[in-house]
């Protein structure tokens, strides 16, 4: 499976690195190309955010929305309020992580398999990882946004917790 995913990846990166010369829309025919692998129709790919996993600031339900258009901008004052830069603070409320070692969670999210899960997300450009089994500290080392502990990432992996 890695095998035909890098090989995509190589093709796509070769397809996009010849420009077409300037006026002329670039093509790619399909059809003639040479099939080099196959991926299974049940394959799946999901994103969980890094602060779902960890906790924080992040986006308000979407059943506020009404109020959310209706509150004030505040972009200025973004970055003291935990928003990333530029965006309103007013849409963001303080959330505590899933616990992915819930049971029912992890067996829906096994029906779901194969697959790639990518932990991902504006929160996670400013994780620390605590690689070790002690309590997280109450605030993150200086010049990050959150910590990771060793618990949280099990939990994501799906190893046994």
């Amino acid at each position: 499976m890695k095998v035909v995913l890098l090989a995509l990846a190589a093709l796509g990166i070769t397809a996009c690195s010849k420009a077409p010369p300037p006026g002329s829309p670039g093509r790619i025919d399909a059809a003639s190309l040479r099939q080099i692998g196959t991926v299974d129709e049940r394959f799946q790919s999901y994103n969980i955010e890094m602060v779902e996993v960890i906790g924080g600031r992040f986006w308000k339900p979407y059943k506020d929305i009404d109020a959310l258009l209706k509150a004030q901008s505040s972009v200025a004052q973004s970055k003291a309020a935990g928003a990333p830069a530029g965006m309103d603070p007013n849409l963001y409320q303080q959330r505590p992580p899933i616990d992915l070692t819930n049971p029912r969670l992890r067996k829906l999210a096994a029906a779901l398999g194969p697959v790639y899960v990518r932990v991902s997300g504006t929160w996670a450009n400013t994780v620390y990882f605590q690689n070790s089994d002690q309590l997280a500290p109450k605030t993150p080392p200086k010049g990050f946004g959150g910590v990771l502990t060793r618990q949280q990432w099990k939990g994501v992996t799906f190893q046994s917790v």
